[in-house]
């Protein structure tokens, strides 16, 4: 078996039992959901086994714990992370509907309702071509994305790969960034409730489909420019490699093992004086821009979306 099969298993059985109180009462899951899908505890963070394909645990999302109140990311990733559909005992299977959610946890709390979903591990704008080929089949497929740009954005990227399917729209009480937990847990909405979003939802118009194809990022004028060098500015690039890659001390800077090249030794080094970073292994080097379109296979300005919608949210890196 696996060493991260392994781990998943050793980390499912020494979940604390006021980590499983958690995932409940704040976070919405079930514990049937919990042990199927194997949460777990490394130790410092709830830790989210992510399967691959053929069913193997090819990485972790690790969630930061309740009461930490460090500066660290919300999300980090351990080696090997990369944009990956969360759900593919769903999509390998036969169903008569799906939902394709934002986030790791988004996807369980709609799991412990009942709802088969589906997710992005890198964000809304990395859903791949792939995986809407997995889901064509299935007869109703819906879109519930985060009440925002970013997610606004997401949802017709997949309308694009998928145009049936339906978008969900979240009430404006789950506020700004609302997504399907604060629905569920912050509202205390019931399954029933959410029925009758997914009664109302529609399929986005063909105009707004194809506004997302990717010739459409070509236009990039110097006010973007502007704007990509006023949000680098802002942030840290090491908070952001931090929330995909375990990144070591090493003297004023950080190092890690390459996610782009079978790195042996930790030659993936980050600069926080530069605020760049460079592979000592395949030579892949750039700014923090370039560090989340090689990381979640997405465009220059989907990258700068990305990093501006975690600004408007608190600062937090996006997982």
């Amino acid at each position: 078996m696996p060493t991260y099969d392994l781990l998943a298993h050793r980390y499912h059985d020494q979940l604390p039992n006021h980590i499983r109180d958690y995932l409940r009462i704040e976070r919405g899951l079930s514990d049937a959901v919990i042990d199927k899908y194997q949460l777990g505890w490394d130790g410092r963070r709830i830790a989210i086994p992510i399967r691959d394909r053929s069913g193997h645990v090819s990485f972790f999302k690790l969630a930061k714990a309740p009461g930490d109140k460090s500066d660290s990311p919300k999300m980090k990733a351990t080696l090997g992370s990369r944009a990956e559909l969360y759900g593919w005992d769903r999509a390998s299977a036969t169903l008569d509907q799906i939902i394709i959610c934002e986030g790791e946890f988004d996807r369980l709390v709609l799991e412990s309702r009942g709802y088969a979903a589906v997710t992005s591990t890198a964000g809304a704008l990395t859903f791949r071509r792939e995986w809407a080929d997995a889901l064509r089949s299935v007869p109703a497929v819906y879109i519930c994305f985060d009440r925002d740009a970013s997610g606004e954005a997401g949802a017709r990227r997949v309308a694009w790969l998928l145009p049936q399917a339906k978008v969900i729209t979240l009430p404006p009480e789950v506020g700004h960034a609302g997504d399907a937990t604060n629905f569920f847990v912050g509202l205390d909405q019931t399954i029933e409730d959410f029925d009758a979003l997914l009664a109302q939802a529609q399929p986005l118009a063909e105009q707004e489909r194809t506004g997302f194809q990717p010739a459409a990022h070509k236009a990039f004028g110097k006010v973007g420019r502007s704007e990509a060098a006023e949000l680098k500015a802002q942030v840290r690039i090491e908070d952001w490699v931090a929330a995909s890659l375990a990144l070591e001390v090493q003297g004023s800077n950080y190092a890690a093992h390459c996610p782009f090249h079978d790195d042996a030794k930790p030659s993936f080094v980050v600069f926080p004086p530069t605020q760049t970073f460079y592979c000592f292994g395949c030579r892949v080097h750039g700014d923090v821009f370039t560090f989340l379109m090689r990381m979640r296979s997405i465009t220059f300005m989907d990258a700068v979306e990305v990093v501006r919608n975690a600004q408007r949210n608190d600062g937090d890196a996006a997982a």
